[in-house]
């Protein structure tokens, strides 16, 4: 009885707490709206969690709430390089030559068209994990071709909307499979396939889907009319930089014993410095002040204060609430965790970005998944989440999709991705269910 007593009392304690968070959350953004000032939601976060710790009676952690801070320095540093390598490519104008390449040489074959396409919206979020990197870089140049052939802005804002969404998911960087792997203390290794199962479905669908109906042959006198010719040294030189960080990549993994690990960054920057001499001439200074501007310094101060997230509801007892939670649910039906999953995932990021999501909900699901593959479950859920960035009030993907076309209203985009989204989440979802095979097929060891 005693037990039952202090595990109740406990439980309540952590409600209290949790709710005393969302509270302080929503009334900071309620006093910054009402003042015409909008508080950056890394600020609204870790205001929310200065104040759970307080009420919980932990006074104010300084230790918890800046040792958080430091689980993601790592991964930020990724993210930057990789946006100076993008700066570069776009700079250099090798970007401009890629683009031109695959719209002249594919302008009568729009399957090939769109898979390279689909490429080019993946990798920016492939190299950053941040869906936003490629909305802002290739996405441009994506959707420029997209309207040359034809596709409507608002179907071209969708799919660029839900193609760059999902190319935060695909290896070799999932941010919210991290943050997942980070709150159970899993290391974040053998994810490469079944990232790319998941991921490259759902995105050649997406594409296919909104766009194939559209598709119209155009001439090249068309294209010079949307797109001039691009200056370059010879035809190899716009695809330099990306073959050697590809390669680098490749010869790590192939022969480790003699292959020094260059970490992830420097891969990056060595990318980058190559670019400076494949191209149009540029100032790697004034690039790389250039990568930062924008939404991505949000991006990577969110970041930093997820971790903060994760440990101050670790020390009040709120991720133990939603843990027993997520585990209460499972016991009663299956079916039920799912659903729940399905629309908590995507519907609290749409509040606190699929960062916060993964860090609140998607530790505690995949705690409740455990007796399934975890690398399989953690992957799947990590899809789940990123599709938050379609999803208001933040929606960050959705938004700049939306700038990139000039489109006046984001509720048609919306409307558009609905049903790749909801198809999306029934395919995780199904992995999840089937994680044993998923596993067995497509995770190392």
């Amino acid at each position: 009885m005693l037990t039952q007593a202090h595990d109740s009392r406990m439980y309540l304690e952590g409600l209290i707490i949790l709710l005393s968070m969302a509270v302080i959350y929503v009334g900071l953004d309620w006093i910054g709206k009402r003042f015409k000032q909008k508080i950056p939601i890394a600020v609204l976060l870790f205001a929310a969690c200065a104040g759970g710790a307080i009420i919980g009676g932990y006074g104010f952690p300084i230790r918890h709430l800046v040792e958080g801070e430091f689980g993601y320095i790592y991964i930020n540093l990724v993210i930057l390089t990789g946006m100076i390598l993008l700066q570069v490519l776009k700079q250099s104008g090798s970007l401009d030559a890629i683009s031109w390449d695959i719209l002249v040489n594919f302008r009568r074959h729009p399957i090939p068209l769109f898979v390279l396409l689909a490429a080019m919206l993946y990798f920016p979020g492939m190299v950053t994990g941040v869906g936003t990197a490629a909305v802002l870089s290739t996405g441009v140049f994506v959707a420029l071709i997209l309207t040359t052939v034809g596709v409507p802005k608002i179907e071209t804002a969708a799919i660029l909307a839900l193609l760059t969404t999902f190319g935060a998911a695909a290896p070799p960087v999932n941010l919210p499979a991290l943050i997942i792997s980070g709150g159970i203390n899993m290391p974040y290794e053998g994810f490469g396939m079944i990232l790319w199962v998941l991921t490259i479905p759902v995105g050649l669908f997406s594409i296919f889907f909104l766009g194939y109906k559209h598709f119209r042959i155009v001439s090249v006198d068309e294209i010079q009319k949307t797109i001039p010719e691009p200056e370059r040294k010879n035809f190899l030189m716009p695809y330099v930089p990306i073959i050697v960080v590809a390669g680098l990549f490749v010869l790590i993994r192939l022969f480790p014993n003699w292959m020094p690990d260059l970490v992830t960054p420097l891969i990056f920057m060595i990318g980058a410095l190559v670019g400076l001499f494949t191209g149009k001439k540029v100032n790697l200074l004034k690039a790389s002040k250039e990568a930062m501007r924008g939404g991505l310094f949000l991006v990577v101060g969110l970041l930093f204060v997820v971790g903060t997230v994760v440990q101050i509801t670790t020390l009040t007892g709120v991720k133990g609430l939603l843990v027993i939670a997520a585990l209460t649910i499972g016991s009663v039906s299956s079916a039920l965790m799912y659903i729940a999953m399905g629309l908590s995932l995507p519907l609290l990021g749409g509040v606190l970005t699929h960062l916060g999501s993964s860090a609140i909900l998607g530790v505690p699901f995949t705690l409740a998944l455990l007796v399934k593959n975890t690398i399989v479950v953690v992957a799947a859920i990590s899809l789940i989440c990123v599709l938050s960035q379609l999803v208001p009030p933040s929606a960050v993907g959705g938004y700049f999709a939306q700038g990139v076309v000039q489109s006046e209203y984001y509720a048609p985009i919306l409307r558009k991705c609905v049903l790749p989204a909801v198809i999306t989440i029934l395919w995780a979802i199904l992995i999840i269910v089937l994680a044993s095979y998923f596993g067995a097929a497509f995770v190392p060891y």
